[in-house]
């Protein structure tokens, strides 16, 4: 990830073959239980409010990325990476700093 507003190095993730949300090993369905508990009132987020950004091969995980708001409004990130050993991760972060998915 960068930041918006840096003009120091960019970092370029390659996408995987298939960059869509079809090749994620974790249902959509999973990653709103996940959120239900992680963010503050995320039992009202539904798929709509889930916006597919991108994968990404990072090393030997790979990565798949959705933007959203928090029902309070704030820009937010879910993830799920996957590891080799098929492991997989689910993840969120707030976008306190401006990043970018990329």
């Amino acid at each position: 990830m960068t930041t918006r507003n840096s003009p120091t190095s960019i970092v370029d993730f390659r996408r995987l073959p298939d960059d869509s949300p079809a090749s994620c090993p974790v249902p959509v369905v999973a990653v709103l239980d996940y959120l239900s508990d992680e963010v503050p009132d995320g039992e009202s987020l539904t798929a709509s409010d889930l916006v597919f950004v991108r994968t990404a091969q990072v090393e030997n995980s790979r990565y798949w990325i959705w933007r959203f708001n928090e029902p309070d409004g704030d820009a937010a990130y879910a993830t799920v990476s996957a590891a080799p050993d098929g492991t997989a991760t689910i993840g969120y972060e707030t976008d306190y700093y401006g990043l970018t998915p990329e």
